[in-house]
């Protein structure tokens, strides 16, 4: 394979993945230049005779730390590469090893509608940390009410009546929620209500964290725990 040299146009993008399909969300990407690696090896050897800035997405539906220290060690003193890794499952050990490596950013598949915006901000120089909570699909309804700490909302605005969403995904953390048509801004400030394990209704006090729209035009939205509830 030919060796990459910077596009002063667009923004290089190696491909590695065992699907053939490029999903919709890369697909959306402006400004990129695709280039699709058939194997590992051949994108080993794409790595090594370039030079120059690359930008490498890899996606996976388990990505393991052997893994991610194999692709990194393809690297040499002639190109900068900027690994993005997308994938199902991560290794917990995969956490530890890119803390602090602004070269890499792991992404999880279940943040398809907003991993175009990240994708995004990376190729544009944005520095970016990994999720390090381990995320898990859900699919659940819930309900949205004005926060008892929206009067300090930074936007000076707050969910005003209840409304219903749907729990996606979620973590120790925080949760990703499918709004519908429902506007809710970035940090405004919520009272997420859903059930837990044993069927009990749980209040959590939450910030939105990000705000965006999936193709079929409903809003979705991440939100941050601040304090739990029953």
């Amino acid at each position: 394979m030919k060796s990459f040299m910077p596009n002063e146009r667009f923004k290089d993008l190696i491909y590695l993945s065992s699907s053939q399909h490029l999903p919709l969300y890369l697909q959306r990407l402006r400004g990129v230049r695709w280039y699709r690696s058939r194997s590992a090896a051949e994108l080993k050897e794409t790595l090594q005779s370039s030079k120059g800035d690359l930008h490498v997405i890899i996606r996976t539906e388990n990505l393991s730390l052997r893994a991610v220290q194999a692709f990194l060690s393809w690297s040499h003193s002639q190109v900068k590469a900027s690994f993005i890794f997308i994938a199902q499952h991560i290794e917990n050990s995969v956490h530890q090893l890119i803390l602090n490596r602004p070269d890499i950013l792991v992404l999880r598949e279940s943040e398809r509608e907003r991993i175009e915006q990240l994708v995004t901000r990376r190729l544009n120089g944005e520095s970016l940390k990994s999720r390090k909570q381990d995320r898990m699909a859900v699919s659940s309804p819930v309900m949205l009410k004005k926060s008892v700490m929206a009067e300090s909302s930074p936007t000076g605005a707050w969910v005003q009546f209840l409304r219903e969403g749907h729990m996606v995904d979620f973590s120790q953390g925080g949760a990703q929620i499918s709004l519908g048509q429902e506007q809710v801004q970035k940090k405004d400030f919520i009272s997420l209500m859903y059930k837990n394990q044993h069927g009990v209704w749980v209040s959590v006090e939450s910030q939105v964290r990000w705000v965006a729209c999936s193709p079929e035009g409903e809003q979705i939205i991440g939100v941050q725990f601040l304090a739990v509830s029953a």
